[in-house]
């Protein structure tokens, strides 16, 4: 009997300290560990358990600190690759109960973020599951058929504890068909009990480690990941806790940080005639050193004020309508001159903006959203014209909010032209008014609208995405910005049409009548134009190029007595279609990619429209031979 009691409480002890917590879990159904053997040198993948294999793409490479392998992501493009449709591996995937466990290292706190996932969340369309990151927390996400509001309803769970960046984590997830939790370095830090019953699957969707992605978004991961298992069942917290406690050997030591590179190269903004402002961001924190002289030698230089990912250098003092080199050189130790750690671009160049006298030319594009290879054309094309800015009509990107758009489309499609000329830009629709925008683009306060002189032309930007009527702060500084320029030329530019032949828009001209145009610009801001002698109007969000006739009090007038409207909705967004029958304010239109020149030569403006290929299809020229209107 003493035996046994003895037995009893050295059991109980057991339970007290946890002991028997500590239990070995079970052995997962898939797992990576990326040890020897098991990660060729092309980047072929093979699991260690449950016979799912991928490949390494991008970024994301094979690293090792010295304790241990593990997959080590820049955020550029990086994933491990198991499937094109979890279709073809669908026999490997849980149809309900499951539970999800990673090793990882997160560089840098970013909105959506996967470890592994099979996903489609796009608008309301919400299916299928998700192991990774929001907001520097852990998260789990699920869409089941319990939840399906008729296109899937996905419940991000975030974890309640944040993550220490550059440290390595265990998060894990689960999910029993009624409770999903999330657990961080073995503790539970978030449960819901919103979906219930099976996994509601999309039709297709990729199966990815490393990144998050769908049909339209792909978020990689930054930083470190090792040890990454699913099983087809929910584990118990105590094996949670388990699991967590079997560390693998990498995390004795720091994982190497990916090497420093420029996530967005050099790109030029805020161009006047003394003043220019350089901006770049790198993957990690730097000091920026920007060189910049008249020749080729440089000889100047501005330091950025502290380390900084997203850096918007200013250089003053400047002379009027010249020709500079620069050079951006950027070290993360803070030590430009004796850094280790750096990288520098090759030369560059930018002019000052020109002065009333002087002749000039101008790009204007619109609504480049997801197409990096037409921007890439137009990129080159207007290269070869060798303009002194660029004049954006909006809808940069297809998803304000979505980083990888602005870095991997916008950025890298049109950074040959960008680095050399200061680029304008208005707000589109798609810009979601996001603090992205915002974070790359620094105009003058309020930034959503604001007005620039380069030559004898005034520049008036609007965002008609805000309310558009007389008592807004916009339209009053627009009246009174108006009344007092004295250039040669008016310019105004913004995203929505004031006259459109767009055929559904604005009312399906296939079943009936449209307003032509957005009515609130049409109602408060062409009377503006008509009242104060503005000779352009550009803008962008219907996909197609079309130039109206001189419009003044809604009517077409002759030559220099009113106002040109100009669609230029061409930059790569899908392409749109014109109304069955002709419009009374319509002069040229085409269906097609393309971009503008304008070229300023004191009282004349040569306006021109090219394809992607290059062709002209389209000239006006307007003249000043008078004042008065």
């Amino acid at each position: 009997m003493s035996d046994i009691r003895g037995f009893l409480v050295l059991m109980a002890s057991f339970v007290v300290t946890g002991v028997v917590i500590a239990a070995d879990p079970p052995t997962a159904d898939l797992r990576w560990d990326f040890r020897d053997g098991f990660v060729s040198s092309s980047g072929a993948v093979k699991a260690t358990a449950g016979g799912l294999n991928g490949q390494i793409s991008g970024d994301l490479v094979l690293a090792d600190a010295g304790t241990g392998p593990m997959l080590l992501g820049g955020g550029a493009n990086g994933m491990l690759s198991l499937a094109k449709n979890y279709k073809s591996v669908s026999r490997h995937l849980p149809t309900q109960d499951f539970s999800i466990s990673c090793w990882i290292v997160l560089e840098e706190v970013m909105e959506w973020g996967s470890l592994f996932c099979c996903l489609q969340d796009n608008g309301d369309f919400e299916k299928g599951w998700l192991l990774g990151t929001r907001r520097g927390k852990p998260c789990l996400a699920v869409s089941s058929e319990g939840a399906d509001d008729g296109n899937g309803m996905m419940t991000y769970l975030e974890g309640s504890k944040s993550m220490t960046l550059g440290k390595w984590h265990h998060i894990a997830g689960s999910y029993d068909g009624k409770t999903m939790k999330v657990f961080l370095d073995g503790e539970m830090v978030g449960e819901s009990g919103v979906q219930s019953g099976p996994i509601l699957y999309p039709e297709k969707a990729p199966l990815v480690i490393g990144s998050y992605v769908d049909d339209n978004e792909n978020h990689p991961h930054i930083g470190a990941i090792q040890d990454v298992r699913l099983w087809r069942a929910e584990l118990s917290a105590a094996e949670m806790r388990a699991v967590s406690r079997q560390k693998p050997g990498c995390t004795r030591s720091m994982p190497p940080r990916p090497p420093l590179a420029m996530v967005v190269a050099p790109y030029l903004q805020w161009g006047t005639t003394d003043g220019i402002t350089v901006c770049f961001e790198t993957n990690r924190p730097t000091m920026a050193v920007v060189e910049f002289g008249p020749t080729g030698n440089l000889g100047s230089s501005v330091v950025s004020d502290e380390p900084a990912k997203l850096h918007h250098v200013r250089i003053e003092g400047l002379e009027t309508g010249t020709p500079y080199f620069y050079r951006v050189r950027v070290h993360h130790d803070g030590n430009p001159e004796g850094g280790v750690d750096g990288l520098e671009t090759g030369t560059l160049t930018f002019q000052t903006a020109a002065d009333s006298d002087t002749a000039f030319g101008f790009l204007v594009v619109g609504d480049t959203q997801n197409n990096p290879k037409v921007t890439k054309s137009v990129s080159d094309l207007a290269w070869g014209h060798r303009p002194n800015f660029i004049v954006h009509c909006g809808d940069l990107v297809g998803t304000g909010s979505n980083k990888r758009e602005w870095v991997h489309q916008f950025f890298a499609g049109a950074a040959d032209i960008l680095c050399r000329y200061s680029m304008f830009p208005t707000l589109g629709n798609h810009e979601q008014n996001a603090a992205l925008y915002y974070q790359y683009f620094t105009m003058p306060e309020p930034e959503y609208y604001y007005q620039y002189s380069w030559g004898n032309t005034d520049f008036f930007v609007v965002d008609t995405n805000k309310r558009i009527a007389s008592d807004t702060d916009q339209v009053k500084w627009l009246e009174r910005a108006l009344a007092a320029s004295k250039s040669t030329w008016k310019v105004v530019y913004h995203h929505h049409p004031a006259w459109t032949s767009d055929e559904n828009d604005y009312g399906d001209t296939w079943k009936g009548g449209s307003d032509q145009g957005y009515p609130p610009v049409q109602k408060t801001l062409t009377p503006l134009y008509d009242k104060y002698g503005v000779d352009v109007v550009f803008n962008g969000h219907i996909h197609v190029y079309e130039r109206t006739w001189p419009i003044k009090n809604g009517k077409t007038v002759e030559a220099g007595k009113g106002v040109v409207y100009i669609t230029t909705g061409g930059g790569g967004g899908s392409l749109e279609n014109f109304a069955p029958n002709r419009t009374w304010f319509s002069s040229n239109k085409r269906i097609g990619h393309h971009f503008m020149m304008v070229n300023v030569n004191g009282p004349e403006m040569e306006i021109s429209a090219f394809d992607i290929e290059g062709r002209l299809f389209d000239r006006t020229v307007l003249k000043k031979e008078s004042m008065d209107r």
